[in-house]
């Protein structure tokens, strides 16, 4: 069911890291000693399969557990499970080098990013302590890039641990709202894995710069309409090592969890930001549209027990940014899909 429609026009698309920064590195030659697709010397990793942090939070009826990803993690479900303690008992992930956190080991030189290495080992994990904790068929929530993935997968794969899922702000997939020669619309799986394994990775984020990744990446005001918080969590995203954040957008770029999830029988929630009527007349931030809801656009329809809701004046922290209706949504949709 389509809680509401998109509201705004949709602009040309400018790619988030793609041909902007690409035509960044032609005006700035790469450093042919910089190799952001290994860890640094003496970074010390930690096993595939491990979580990063696991912070536990409530006693409420229904149990949760909480992903978010692209520098992200626990911290920013922080304001959600204190208001929802009473409700829920919930777990809240970190994904491994996120937050302070140790990542896992590169895989081997030549590894697919299509192999979703990290991707796969953290939703195992995740599995693993459903199972270890002995939660009660969780709903699964995941949030922003990454976080959707991991969650997404857990539902897809394992739809007997699982309650429901709930999407935050969900990035199944990059999406130009108008095509560019640097990633077209509508690409396949296959050619997705082909575009990051053959250019993304090897021509771009091999050798990208940290300014210049910052200078490229989202900022404040794409996380939250609230400048501080915004700045906060902008900051932390962009804290993790390069090496790390690099494999986890790539394993990002190279995959797409649309399609299992309209497979998944699940009841599913998405709670998508609309941001605020400045971000959506700059023409500069329309790359927003193309992660957070041109991916979705009729991906769901006639999809049973679905529930699509678009909310105006939020951020990519759509769970602080507009808490009551937040947790309204999330309580009345787990009331109508009562096990």
């Amino acid at each position: 069911m389509m809680r509401r429609a998109l509201r705004f026009g949709l602009g040309i698309a400018l790619s988030l890291l793609v041909p902007v920064a690409w035509a960044q590195q032609a005006a700035a030659p790469p450093d042919p000693d910089v190799d952001n697709l290994v860890h640094e010397a003496g970074y010390k990793t930690a096993p595939l399969s491990s979580l990063g942090r696991v912070v536990a939070r409530g006693r409420g009826p229904i149990d949760m557990v909480m992903i978010s990803g692209f520098g992200l993690g626990a911290s920013a479900f922080t304001d959600f499970m204190e208001r929802n303690a009473q409700r829920y008992t919930m777990v809240a992930i970190t994904l491994p080098g996120f937050e302070g956190t140790a990542a896992p080991p590169m895989p081997p030189g030549g590894t697919s990013y299509g192999d979703q290495t990290w991707t796969r080992a953290a939703t195992e994990a995740v599995v693993r302590l459903i199972q270890e904790r002995r939660l009660e068929r969780p709903v699964i929530v995941g949030h922003s890039l990454n976080g959707t993935q991991v969650a997404a997968q857990v539902a897809i794969d394992h739809p007997e641990f699982v309650r429901a899922l709930v999407l935050l702000s969900g990035s199944s997939h990059y999406e130009p709202v108008v095509a560019t020669p640097y990633w077209p619309k509508g690409l396949k799986p296959e050619q997705k894995v082909a575009m990051v394994d053959g250019g993304l990775a090897p021509r771009w984020f091999k050798t990208v710069s940290k300014e210049t990744w910052v200078s490229n990446n989202f900022v404040a005001t794409d996380y939250s309409v609230d400048p501080s918080r915004g700045k906060t969590f902008a900051d932390r995203a962009n804290d993790p090592p390069l090496p790390v954040l690099i494999r986890y957008l790539c394993e990002f770029h190279a995959s797409d969890v649309t399609a299992g999830i309209a497979q998944s029988k699940l009841p599913l929630l998405m709670i998508q930001p609309l941001f605020t009527e400045a971000v959506r007349g700059d023409p500069k931030r329309s790359y927003l549209s193309s992660f957070f809801n041109e991916p979705w656009r009729g991906a769901f329809h006639d999809r049973p027990q679905t529930t699509m809701s678009f909310l105006d004046d939020a951020g990519i922290l759509v769970m602080d940014d507009k808490p009551a209706d937040v947790d309204r949504m999330i309580a009345a949709f787990l009331r109508r899909t009562a096990p």
